[in-house]
């Protein structure tokens, strides 16, 4: 396997700009990591509000839990967050995930 195609599937595989990296290439690698990261971290907080949102919402007793229930507090809970922003950081990592990998297939053709 060529460095080009390693290089590609260490960005596709593993994390966008390990390809970079693999290649020695720190900074752009970097460039790439970075704002994904911090795209996941986001996006796990968001999903960590609705978390705590339906354990503050959720009744605690000894009785069996009604479906309709759990779905009511479930969504007044996944009003918490702003699905327009969770979506666009979404589509942001995507699209820097994809970016990654041509680049690191670009960059081990040179």
């Amino acid at each position: 396997m060529n460095k080009a195609t390693k290089a590609a599937l260490f960005s596709a595989l593993l994390i966008p700009g390990w390809g970079q990296i693999y290649l020695k290439y720190y900074k752009r690698g970097l460039a790439f990591i970075v704002p994904v990261l911090m795209g996941i971290l986001a996006m796990v907080w968001m999903v960590v509000q609705v978390g705590m949102a339906i354990i503050r919402a959720a009744p605690v007793a000894k009785e069996t839990v009604q479906i309709g229930n759990a779905v009511r507090i479930t969504s007044d809970a996944l009003k918490v967050i702003d699905l327009s922003t969770f979506l666009l950081i979404f589509f942001l990592i995507v699209v820097l995930w994809i970016l990654s990998i041509v680049d690191a297939y670009y960059l081990g053709k040179k």
